[in-house]
């Protein structure tokens, strides 16, 4: 895999490398934000199965664009990206959830974790919802307005939080902490985070970018093998426990909607 098989072939995600091997990939709908949806889910999985494939690949940084990492929040106006209606058999169901890119959450999460060298996430402001996407990184520098929520699930929405929430929260917040957390629905902010132990630095919102590039060419001066079998010891506990609860915590959260609207 080469960069240039993959790199114009997303609408949501745009793609740079430098010289030394440091991949860019900034998310965006139409230059600004993101705005979260199943068409955004399935880039997700298929830029992250493309990295991990691209040998060139040697430093990779996630970054937002505008005032938002990723939103909207759930209860903002199109916020709700999957709806479940009265009536519908599960058959039905199923294929509606399928095609808003659902079912696929734990390849979005798997593939993330299967990108095979350091990963570095620029939060340039709120992400309000799969906040594994930035977390899940090696080293996570956020803005001084950056937070962390979980918008979509029981606390706005009345959802089983399943879908990636369960298992990132309890590793990274501790397991009463992370329960907490999900059933309030707190908005952890950029110094909670830093406190936390959640991201590595807070930097001024127009200074992210420009230290997870610094940052990142620090870690590219090392061995492509340095490289790749740090990140591989490193991420295995989050993919153990990936592989072993998502779809769990997945069919869990359909059942959940399932059974609200039965």
């Amino acid at each position: 895999m080469q960069l240039a098989d993959y790199q114009d072939r997303y609408e949501f995600i745009r793609l740079t490398r430098d010289e030394s091997g440091i991949l860019e990939v900034l998310l965006h709908t139409d230059g600004d934000s993101l705005r979260w949806g199943a068409s955004a889910h399935r880039e997700f999985t298929s830029v992250f199965r493309n990295i991990a494939l691209d040998r060139g690949n040697r430093v990779v940084i996630i970054a937002g664009t505008g005032h938002e990492f990723l939103g909207p929040r759930a209860d903002a106006p199109g916020g709700r990206t999957t709806s479940v209606s009265v009536g519908m058999s599960f058959a039905e169901e199923y294929e509606m959830w399928e095609k808003d890119g659902f079912i696929d959450q734990p390849e979005m999460n798997n593939a993330l974790l299967d990108i095979q060298v350091p990963v570095i996430a620029a939060v340039n402001g709120p992400a309000r919802r799969h906040c594994e996407v930035p977390l899940y990184s090696d080293i996570v520098i956020a803005s001084e307005d950056a937070s962390f929520e979980d918008s979509a699930h029981f606390h706005l929405q009345d959802t089983v939080p399943g879908d990636g929430c369960h298992i990132w929260m309890t590793m990274l917040l501790g397991i009463n902490r992370a329960r907490a957390y999900m059933l309030s629905g707190d908005v952890i902010t950029a110094d909670q985070a830093l406190s936390w132990g959640l991201v590595k630095e807070v930097v001024p919102k127009e200074r992210v970018l420009e230290r997870a590039w610094e940052v990142a060419r620090e870690i590219a001066e090392k061995s492509d093998s340095t490289l790749r079998f740090t990140r591989a010891i490193m991420v295995h506990p989050l993919k153990k426990q990936t592989l072993e609860l998502l779809r769990m915590g997945v069919v869990f959260e359909a059942l959940g909607a399932l059974g609200r609207n039965a």
